[in-house]
């Protein structure tokens, strides 16, 4: 006779989503929508978003996080700590304190980006696995996860959109502990 025993923790995820992006009062002009994050709790150790648009050789979507410090409910260029996207057929990673970039060729059509950052109670990135389009992206940062990655101090995300016939990225995500499960048998 065998008794298995199931454990769970309580899996309480903070999403987000970007409302939608405002209409250009021209063609082809720039776009930008400010959205406030969930605020991490002391037991968050997940930050995962999926950015999808449609993607061209010639346009460019732009997703900031970081700390809105003068709370105007903008998040300014010296306020964001990474910048995630898609510009002109490739996504790139910004490191905003330092300008440093990491880019990776992309393909046109309905792209995605799949993100999620594992750290531990001190935001110090454990583990990160993004793909593009369901394929593995920025092998380099997974490898060894820099710490601008993530911070629990990030309340305000920007979305910045160029180039686009109509607005159609979207992005949502969560900050999120993780699921634990235990067994006995």
């Amino acid at each position: 006779m065998v008794a298995s025993v199931l454990l769970s923790s309580l899996c309480l995820a903070a999403v987000f989503a970007v409302p939608e992006m405002p209409e250009a009062e021209w063609d082809d002009t720039e776009i930008v929508t400010n959205a406030a994050l969930p605020a991490a709790r002391a037991d968050s150790r997940v930050f995962a978003f999926t950015l999808e648009l449609d993607a061209t050789a010639s346009n460019n979507v732009e997703v900031a996080f970081g700390h809105d410090a003068d709370h105007d409910g903008v998040l300014s260029r010296g306020e964001a700590g990474l910048l995630v996207g898609w510009d002109c057929g490739e996504w790139k990673v910004v490191d905003c304190a330092t300008g440093d970039e990491m880019v990776e060729q992309g393909t046109e059509g309905r792209v995605s980006l799949d993100w999620r950052l594992v750290f531990n109670a001190a935001d110090v990135p454990r583990s990160l696995s993004a793909t593009a389009s369901g394929n593995p992206a920025f092998a380099a940062l997974a490898a060894n996860p820099p710490r601008f990655l993530y911070s629990t101090d990030w309340d305000m995300m920007r979305v910045v959109c160029r180039g686009m016939d109509s607005p159609s990225p979207s992005i949502s995500g969560s900050i999120d502990n993780i699921p634990l499960s235990i067994r006995i048998r």
